[in-house]
């Protein structure tokens, strides 16, 4: 038997952090995980138990923080 889609609350809030602006996603009022851009004008999405991983944009940052959260919760 399937599990029934539930609607999850997030939130993406603006945040300055080291003197850089970040994207701060949070689930359920839950940090999950920080998006920050790079110096070669990239994003790194940043999870709390793993190294910063790079990508191209700010919105597969987002996707793969929302995955990760999916894929351990």
């Amino acid at each position: 038997m399937s599990k029934k889609n539930r609607p999850v609350e997030v939130a993406i809030d603006e945040d300055n952090r080291g003197g850089k602006d970040v994207l701060v996603i949070k689930v359920k009022e839950k940090e999950v995980g920080v998006v920050t851009p790079t110096d070669d004008g990239g994003f790194a999405a940043k999870l709390f138990d793993d190294r910063p991983i790079r990508v191209k944009t700010q919105d597969e940052a987002v996707e793969l923080l929302l995955s990760n959260y999916n894929l351990h919760h």
